[in-house]
């Protein structure tokens, strides 16, 4: 888990909030690592922002912001390398 300041804690909660609610608009059922929501199970032992499940896949979303990008590089391999080997499920990171 990154160490962000106070104000990218912030900036990152609420990019993990938009993108769950976005998901949830489409119809997708949602877990996001953020209060309010069920927590993600981890995936090989990393717990990711976002998980949505619907429309026949899974997606998996990591939020990042500056003060992340190059510390969670790991994570963000392992979720990649997950999702690459499974069927339906895709990986991708946002930057806010």
């Amino acid at each position: 888990m990154a160490r962000r300041t106070p104000q990218q804690q912030s900036k990152h909660d609420r990019g993990v909030e938009a993108l769950a609610k976005y998901y949830e608009s489409q119809g997708y059922t949602v877990r996001a690592d953020i209060h309010g929501y069920e927590q993600p199970k981890t995936l090989e032992g990393r717990r990711p922002d976002v998980i949505a499940t619907g429309n026949g896949e899974k997606v998996i979303v990591e939020v990042e912001t500056r003060d992340s990008l190059d510390t969670d590089k790991s994570q963000r391999e392992t979720f990649k390398e997950y999702a690459d080997s499974h069927k339906n499920i895709r990986f991708w990171t946002k930057t806010v």
